[in-house]
């Protein structure tokens, strides 16, 4: 039996960005040849516009481990064509350009099952392919603000409007559901053998995490407003600044037994009982003074040791960790195997994560660096267009394969 579940399974990516880069290399990472078609008119946003950094770039790294480059310029109808055959071959088409491109290029759904009935096409859009704003240019930031996660995610007494994460969760989010939805196209193309196509919106993903502020809205009738790192229905709760420079751990409690252990803890090193805590209400309405409380002990201590403290009388706590933290003090990561060294031909020695999920019987796994720009370019060319070296040496010169 294979040792990888999607073994077997070839994918086209026309992609840039983030989203469409990561549901193929979801895919990649359990089994399938993913073919990554781009050109050395430009990298992609990842890949930067400097050729001297096309191949070390940490997030292209990232986002293309495991892939084939084959380039290949989609402006000329010789390339179009070199890419029409690929999928002709192929199971999957993974695509997450502007709305508009994918007909140009006479890849679109309507076409696409003409030209191969059972191949897949997965269309990753920030607004997805229909409705007023689908022709709209998206990507992970602008994302966040439509679905009001910007605004929900500030603080209360913010001067700004909204909170930009640094990490644009929409895009990787998009990723790893729309590779779900490949999954199931493809469970579903064994019993018809027909393939479909998925369209993907981003905006509706992520504001699936907003699920109690829509019913906050709609049940309540009020509306949500930002709370910062607070939360309706715990206290104390959030990061709390510890011993050491700009190191912090977060607390959370829920119950009145979890604050009957809490508060015994920070008596025994002591701190004196406030009447105003005694009940959960209590707790809530003097979130201020409840919160100078609690860090008038964290900041005699090691956020290591809050965290170890805290959960020892079984309340949630975790260290607000450093990425130098993840690597040389995480015993999670260390006893998982969750990071991953590996060799870069042109940036050198690299960590990257490991795939976040353990199959027992076919587990996925890192397959591979991400390919220098036009690596596999011949390779591809010559065992699946089936093109002599004499053409694809005209094809280079002529700026086709290129």
């Amino acid at each position: 039996m294979s040792q990888l579940p999607l073994e077997g399974i070839r994918v086209v990516e026309l992609t840039t960005g983030a989203a469409g880069p990561t549901v193929a290399r979801v895919l990649c990472e359990f089994g399938a040849e993913v073919i990554r078609c781009e050109t050395r008119l430009r990298g992609d946003g990842h890949r930067g516009e400097d050729p001297a950094r096309w191949n070390k770039n940490p997030d292209f790294m990232k986002l293309q481990r495991g892939k084939k480059s084959f380039t290949v310029n989609m402006q000329t109808p010789k390339g179009r064509e070199l890419v029409t055959q690929l999928v002709k071959k192929s199971d999957v088409l993974v695509e997450n350009y502007g709305l508009g491109i994918l007909e140009k290029w006479g890849l679109d759904w309507p076409q696409l099952k003409e030209i191969n009935p059972a191949c897949i096409l997965i269309r990753v859009k920030g607004m997805g392919c229909s409705g007023p704003h689908a022709a709209d240019l998206t990507y992970g930031p602008n994302v966040g603000n439509t679905m009001a996660t910007t605004y929900l995610w500030n603080y209360p007494d913010a001067k700004t409007a909204t909170a930009e994460p640094r990490t644009q969760h929409p895009d990787f989010m998009g990723g790893v559901t729309g590779a779900f939805g490949v999954v199931l196209a493809l469970i579903q193309r064994k019993k018809t053998g027909r393939g479909q196509w998925i369209d993907s919106a981003q905006v509706e993903i992520g504001a699936s995490l907003l699920g109690p502020r829509y019913l906050e809205y709609s049940v309540n009738h009020r509306e949500p407003k930002p709370e910062g790192n607070r939360s309706l229905v715990a206290a104390p709760y959030g990061p709390y600044q510890c011993k050491g420079n700009d190191r912090w751990c977060v607390i959370a409690v829920y119950s009145q037994d979890e604050w009957e252990r809490f508060s015994a803890l920070l008596q025994k090193s002591g701190l004196k009982p406030n009447d105003n805590f005694a009940t959960h209400l209590g707790r809530v309405r003097h979130k201020d003074e409840l919160d100078q409380w609690v860090t008038s002990w964290t900041l005699q201590h090691d956020p290591y040791d809050v965290m170890n403290l805290v959960q020892g009388v079984d309340v949630c706590a975790a260290v607000v960790q450093d990425v130098e933290d993840q690597f040389k003090r995480d015993v999670q990561y260390a006893a998982t195997g969750f990071l991953v060294n590996m060799t870069e031909p042109d940036a050198g020695d690299v960590v990257t994560e490991n795939v976040p999920m353990r199959l027992s019987e076919t587990p996925g796994k890192v397959r591979g660096l991400a390919p220098l720009m036009g690596e596999h370019t011949h390779e591809i060319a010559r065992n699946l267009l089936g093109l002599s070296d004499a053409e694809i040496a005209r094809l280079e010169d002529e700026k086709v394969l290129y």
